[in-house]
């Protein structure tokens, strides 16, 4: 990356909101994300087991080996080996409600810039990318620097349109996957959410570690002030027409139980959760749900 590039990254991330080049979007994150981790990204409970050590404030519960307590009346966390050149599975939503935007970006280009990134930080720890689209082509894991290029041209090519089954999409995916990798899937969640997770349930029986990462655009999250709105389903077509503010209080309200569930539902199928919207920093976004 040139030098200019390296400055923009850790200077201005928000520039990556409007950069439409996804192959420098992606290397500009990767650097920006990389820029003061001491350790490996998307390192889940999936890796090889290597041994035990003794546990220390601020380690993942989810690494206690709660055995050895009962046992030992001591705590203690596994340690993991990293397996070399796992691949990861890069999933993206392009279903119509993906296109909703107000302000910088649309979901889907938030979404597509965020897969670029996670596509270069998953190179640079030396395992191998690989791309599912539901409107496009898919692209086996390999670790190479033109491999990555090539997912961020598909990326760069793909459009949210039409409906689209995502449940079915990712049962379709299945043969895909046949390595135990890293599932990456980014989505609206505004459909489907309990089929949808059950298949990302099977992809973590198959051994695979899975992530899930949950855009909304600001306006779906807390409504607009005063007014009277067109509201419109990208998918169906349908309209409504309401005040705003009459209802505004009682819609946050829904909207934060909703997002509350669905990272409850995550939770229990052991699904590496975040929700965010497409004004917060790409950098940011990728820091919490891959980090």
């Amino acid at each position: 990356m040139n030098a200019v590039a390296a400055s923009m990254t850790v200077e201005d991330p928000e520039v990556f909101l409007a950069m439409e080049d996804l192959d420098l979007v992606g290397r500009g994150l990767a650097d920006a994300v990389w820029h003061g981790q001491h350790q490996s990204l998307m390192r889940g409970p999936g890796v090889e087991f290597h041994s035990h050590r003794p546990y220390q404030p601020g380690d993942d519960l989810r690494r206690v080996n709660w055995s050895l307590l009962a046992r030992q009346r001591r705590l203690y966390v596994r340690e993991s080996r990293a397996e070399s050149r796992r691949p990861v599975y890069l999933v993206l939503d392009s279903s119509a409600s993906m296109s909703i935007q107000h302000g910088p970006s649309s979901k889907h280009q938030y979404g597509k810039r965020a897969l670029a990134g996670a596509a270069h930080l998953a190179r640079r720890q030396g395992d191998a990318p690989a791309l599912h689209l539901t409107h496009g082509p898919s692209l086996p894991p390999r670790n190479s620097k033109d491999h990555v290029s090539g997912i961020c041209a598909a990326l760069s090519g793909c459009v949210a349109e039409g409906a689209a089954d995502m449940a079915a999409a990712l049962l379709e995916m299945r043969p895909f996957c046949r390595q135990r990798g890293f599932i990456l899937f980014i989505s609206d969640f505004l459909e489907q959410e309990e089929a949808i997770f059950a298949q990302l349930a099977a992809f973590r029986a198959q051994g695979h570690d899975v992530f899930a990462l949950q855009v909304l655009d600001p306006v779906e999250v807390s409504l607009p002030e005063g007014g009277d709105y067109d509201f419109m389903e990208p998918e169906t077509g349908g309209h409504l027409r309401t005040a705003a503010e009459p209802i505004r209080t009682a819609y946050a309200r829904r909207v934060a139980e909703w997002r509350e569930g669905l990272r409850r539902l995550a939770g229990a199928q052991d699904v590496r959760w975040y929700s965010t919207t497409t004004s917060q920093s790409l950098v940011a976004t990728l820091r919490g749900w891959l980090g």
